[in-house]
């Protein structure tokens, strides 16, 4: 489904996204290419061709998160940001945006479970 966030919203998400980044970014591992600043697919592709061909492979696995944001659980998500974020304000923030809901045809849809995700890119 194709959203259309608002002017204002598009603000907010873009500097939610500033937020998070700094916050979840020195996690990941370097090998993790997926929606993260200043990395693409052409920089996954470079890395798993040199790992395939200078070091001993024995299998590749090929996995698929179809459906994965759709049926992400609210209160598990909370959870989640909880472990690392204290802030009560940026909490509420992200909880009222999980609850957002979405129009279609002018009819509001409540949204219990998913995230609604809105691609933000951000230039660092």
């Amino acid at each position: 489904m194709l959203t259309l966030p608002a002017y204002e919203d598009k603000l907010i998400q873009s500097a939610l996204t500033k937020i998070l980044n700094a916050i979840y970014e020195r996690d990941f591992l370097e090998c993790s290419f997926g929606f993260r600043p200043n990395r693409g697919c052409h920089d996954a592709l470079k890395l798993l061709d040199k790992i395939i061909n200078k070091e001993h492979i024995k299998y590749v696995v090929d996995a698929d998160i179809k459906g994965f944001f759709d049926n992400v659980e609210h209160g598990w998500m909370m959870k989640f940001i909880e472990h690392m974020i204290e802030d009560k304000n940026l909490k509420r923030l992200i909880a009222s945006m999980l609850r957002a809901g979405i129009m279609e045809a002018g009819i509001k849809y409540d949204t219990p479970q998913g995230i609604m995700c809105t691609l933000v890119k951000t230039r660092n």
